[in-house]
């Protein structure tokens, strides 16, 4: 018998050292950089062009939408051509150094329209400039969203890094809007141009420094993995991908709601609170309810699902809306707009998150349905499909406002056009946020339909691993379970039946480091340790099994609930772990050829369908496993016990983020063992037992000493 293990790996070849707190706060301050001038747009733009630039709002709106979707296709273009940078400092690090000056460039002259140019030259400059600032802004921000997943493959450090920059962009939206809407009190004020030239230039100069210290401080150590996007074979998933369509058209409406009160919410409050200087108040209660978002999503989705979370989280945003709408108007009712911009900011958050999870989800559909997964088009698709939504959103905003008679600079506006601010800012978002809930009530794909496909697609993946190793025509031993997959040779003699092989999952001091080699030695075949040792799990530095604590789960549900623009590096993260899957799946089958013990690697998922497996898992009572744990490592009870924790609660995350199977649901085994009340040498003589029972066929194992039991 031999001896199977995992190769050994450095640990530089694994990176598993940490991200210093240094480095990923210069990360975060890459996102500062990034929204000093994004959130400038998407919340100052529009007010800019019709109170100091004075064009018409309609027309102001028009701009809006047509360079919102432009900078989508901006983004698919940015995508397309950064990935093809390859310097000493990497593929897109570059791309902050080249990209921020001229970025810096153009967004000072898009707030600087020079006074006394026609209205028809107003318009061109605007128009010309807002879109070379989003191309410019694509070619920056694409590279930076991308850098998290090539910084790091540490889930923990991924949580950190998106984490910090959604808190960053909160924290610079709130303090934009604090030191940009007060100037707004006034724009028929002398120098009013010259007051938005100095704050642009000052803005511009802070984020050329910003974007400087991220790119010195940040490395890039992981090969990108998302590949070329195919945009033949990704519409070809797309159009058979009812779930992805579904919520492609429920984030299109969502969106729509979003950007029509945010491109007239500097109009609202001067206009129905009294004051310019109120916004920073509304900026802050939907940042406050975003992290409550944050906090609530997880939770809500193992009650009532993905779908319906989103469509209770929607209806706390149709609420907001409505409120915002029914606000009689006046400085005293800045409290109640508060609580419409908190309930918004919850709405919003937890949609958004949502969103993104569900956007994983339909992936795996595509893949299950066509054959084709395509993680970086299907994320460029929704991506495309949010940027119109906020484009068309910006249009009738302005085109409401327009319509209902808005006076631009004017110190007061009339009943009639305050009717049309809220109608903008409140009425017609709250329509369109319901229409969004409606449209997902349509979405197809529950959490059991997408646990059964991403199995059945486990089994195609380890039924192609088995072909590609020919293996698909071996001679089969009848079974009455329904396995039918052949991953090991026939055994010598010409019996027709296949080696034994065993998978055990265990938890930690249940005793399978003993238990599952004596088990390899008694069957005659070898034996495949778990790819993660305790030690390794101990240390959560390896960055193919690290997940938050925690803390970093909360950053990783802020980083969600808050970002709206880092679809590539979701897709790189995605593509990272589908990778794993078919690397673990291939050495998987290779390694059980001649049967075998496999200890971990997610084995019960990949051969579940495998002909002549035993799935075996063994348990035992915490305070049992915590007393061995702490017999064989020394630790006190405390310690061994947050070990043991630690050790479970990592492979129990690791098997469901990447197979999802929950391993500690005993309806995947054959034999279920409590090692608390079996010596080592009784388990191993059960399991030997209980598998020639099952498969009486198979040659009887060789007899060995007792199995030793500390």
């Amino acid at each position: 018998m031999t001896a199977t293990t995992a190769p050994e790996q450095s640990t530089a070849e694994l990176g598993t050292t940490r991200l210093s707190n240094g480095r990923v706060l210069s990360y975060a301050l890459g996102d500062v950089a990034n929204n000093l001038s994004f959130q400038m747009t998407s919340m100052f733009l529009m007010i800019y062009m019709t109170d100091i630039v004075g064009i018409q709002a309609g027309i102001a709106g028009a701009i809006y939408a047509i360079t919102k979707v432009w900078a989508g296709v901006s983004d698919l273009i940015a995508g397309s051509t950064v990935d093809k940078a390859n310097t000493r400092w990497g593929r897109l690090r570059p791309w902050l150094l080249w990209g921020s000056t001229p970025l810096a460039i153009v967004f000072v002259l898009l707030f600087s329209t020079p006074a006394g140019l026609s209205p028809a030259l107003a318009v061109a400059w605007i128009f010309i400039f807002d879109a070379l600032f989003q191309l410019c802004y694509s070619f920056v921000n694409i590279p930076y969203g991308s850098l998290s997943a090539a910084m790091t493959q540490d889930s923990v450090d991924r949580s950190r890094l998106s984490g910090a920059r959604a808190i960053a962009s909160a924290i610079t939206g709130v303090a934009l809007s604090a030191v940009v809407a007060p100037q707004f009190s006034d724009t028929t004020a002398d120098g009013v141009r010259l007051t938005f030239l100095v704050t642009t230039v000052v803005l511009g100069a802070i984020a050329l420094g910003l974007y400087l210290i991220c790119f010195r401080n940040t490395r890039e150590v992981v090969p990108r993995g998302t590949g070329t996007i195919n945009l033949r074979r990704t519409l070809t998933m797309v159009r058979h991908n009812k779930p992805l369509l579904v919520l492609c058209v429920g984030a299109f409406f969502l969106l729509s709601a979003n950007f029509t009160m945010n491109a007239v919410g500097m109009y609202y409050a001067r206009s129905v609170l009294g004051g310019a200087a109120h916004y920073t108040w509304l900026m802050l209660a939907q940042t406050v309810g975003t992290i409550t978002a944050a906090s609530l999503v997880s939770q809500m989705t193992v009650r009532f699902g993905k779908r319906k979370a989103y469509m209770v989280m929607a209806s706390f945003a149709v609420v907001a809306y409505a409120l915002a709408f029914l606000v009689p108007g006046g400085s005293g009712s800045l409290f109640i707009a508060i609580i419409a911009w908190l309930l918004l900011g919850v709405g919003l958050g937890g949609t958004n998150a949502l969103m993104f999870s569900m956007q994983a989800d339909t992936v795996d559909y595509g893949e299950w349905k066509t054959g084709i997964r395509s993680e970086g088009g299907s994320y460029s698709i929704l991506s495309f499909v949010r940027k119109v939504g906020q484009g068309i959103g910006g249009a009738i905003g302005g085109a409401v406002v327009g319509a209902f008679g808005y006076a631009a600079g004017a110190p007061e506006q009339s009943a009639h056009a305050i009717v049309g601010i809220k109608l903008a800012t409140g009425a017609i978002p709250a329509v369109l946020a319901l229409v969004a809930g409606l449209v997902l009530s349509f979405y197809p794909l529950t959490a059991d339909q997408h646990r059964s496909l991403v199995q059945e697609l486990n089994q195609r993946r380890a039924r192609n691993a088995a072909v590609d190793q020919g293996l698909d025509d071996q001679a089969m031993t009848p079974v009455s379970d329904g396995r039918d997959l052949v991953v090991t040779l026939p055994a010598v003699g010409g019996t027709g039946t296949v080696p034994p092989v065993v998978t055990i999952f265990a938890q930690y001091g249940s005793g399978a480091s003993v238990i599952a080699p004596a088990l390899a030695e008694r069957l005659g075949v070898p034996f495949l340790d778990q790819v993660f040792s305790h030690d390794v799990l101990a240390a959560a530095r390896d960055p193919r099994v690290a997940t938050p604590n925690r803390w970093g789960r909360f950053l990783s549900s802020f980083s969600e609930a808050g970002s709206s623009d880092a679809e590539i590096a979701r897709a790189a993260f995605q593509s990272s772990d589908h990778r794993m899957v078919m690397e673990n799946t291939q050495a998987l089958v290779s390694a059980v050829r001649g049967g075998g013990v496999v200890l971990g690697h997610n084995a019960q998922a990949v051969l579940a369908r495998a002909v002549g497996v035993l799935h075996v898992r063994l348990t035992s009572p915490v305070e049992k496993r915590t007393e061995r744990v702490s017999y064989l490592t020394g630790l006190p009870a405390d310690l061994a016990l947050e070990r043991l924790s630690h050790d479970d609660r990592v492979r129990a995350e690791m098997s469901i983020r990447l197979h999802q199977l929950d391993p500690n649901d005993d309806t995947h085994y054959d034999l279920v063992i409590n090692t608390a009340t079996f010596t080592f040498e009784q388990a191993v003589e059960a399991i030997v037992d209980v598998y020639h029972r099952k498969y009486p066929n198979h040659p009887a194992g060789a007899d060995h000493a007792p199995v030793p039991t500390p």
